[in-house]
């Protein structure tokens, strides 16, 4: 694994070229799971496609919107700062990351490849967005990929937003399959208490399902610490 910027894009296979890149990127523009955009250090918007667009910005968004503007110019400054940290150290060091968030109340994992376009002298980051469910684990999804893991300081909690700090905690556990008894031993509660809570979820979020709050919960991929992360 190099140290450096890369000449290309590197991953576990090896080198890919210009022309691959290109191709690469046409297959990924037309997959409707994948959100794609292209930056350059310091979180300019090269290109972006439009269900990247529809991921971060809503189903009205277009890539019309950000190509050509900074993300400090289209998302908030807080969030904004940590993902242009993350591209900018992808492109310092030629290593790729990912990126987990929380973003209008859906889990996204987002891949930052770096790599040195042909006939040019800049290193640029291609990233590609994905929604997963539940908490899965970014080294079994990469095994053989060294690379650097980030969390989100700052979530998008979208519908989930109304919920009170221990609303979020007791709904990540629920979304973990686990009892109101076994809730309220992990959060040193009464199991009074705890039904007492999701009674209040269901009425915030006006579903009154133990398995559809469960659903939700594992949609936007809840974990206990997410309860207390900064909110937009």
């Amino acid at each position: 694994m190099t140290t450096g910027p890369h000449k290309d894009a590197v991953g576990a296979g090896g080198a890919l070229g210009n022309a691959q890149l290109v191709a690469l990127g046409a297959a990924l523009a037309s997959d409707p799971m994948s959100g794609v955009a292209l930056f350059e250090p310091g979180g300019n918007v090269l290109w972006a496609n439009p269900q990247l667009s529809k991921m971060f910005r809503g189903p009205d968004a277009s890539p019309a919107q950000s190509i050509g503007r900074r993300l400090k110019e289209i998302y908030p400054e807080v969030f904004a700062n940590e993902v242009v940290s993350v591209i900018d150290q992808c492109a310092a060091t030629g290593k790729p990351a990912l990126m987990r968030t929380i973003w209008r109340g859906e889990q996204l994992y987002t891949w930052m490849q770096p790599f040195r376009p042909e006939n040019t002298n800049g290193v640029q980051v291609l990233a590609i967005s994905r929604k997963v469910r539940g908490d899965e684990n970014a080294r079994d999804l990469f095994p053989m990929v060294e690379f650097e893991k980030f969390d989100t300081k700052v979530i998008d909690l979208g519908p989930l937003d109304v919920l009170s700090t221990r609303e979020l905690e007791v709904l990540s556990l629920l979304g973990q399959g686990l009892s109101a008894a076994e809730i309220a031993t992990a959060l040193h509660r009464s199991v009074k208490t705890i039904n007492t809570h999701r009674e209040s979820i269901g009425k915030k979020l006006k579903i009154d399902d133990r398995v559809k709050l469960a659903v939700i919960a594992q949609r936007a991929g809840l974990r206990l610490a997410d309860a207390t992360r900064q909110r937009t």
